[in-house]
């Protein structure tokens, strides 16, 4: 996935990602020289305490 505009989490547009169904995610942001690996193995996908703690994990790594 290319994300075309920049995310809330300071992601920067044209960064790649993805995401599996156990609530593993990946990115990576050539941009600004970062990337993460979020992984878990919870279900059901976008879990309601799983992806607010990933979201949480991006946005420190921006520094947000």
């Amino acid at each position: 996935m290319i994300n075309n505009a920049a995310a809330p989490t300071g992601r920067s547009a044209g960064s790649l990602a993805w995401a599996g169904l156990a609530n593993t995610y990946f990115w990576i942001d050539q941009k600004k020289g970062v990337g993460g690996v979020y992984v878990t193995q919870i279900l059901p996908f976008a879990d309601t305490k799983a992806l607010p703690l990933f979201y949480a994990f991006e946005s420190a790594i921006y520094g947000d």
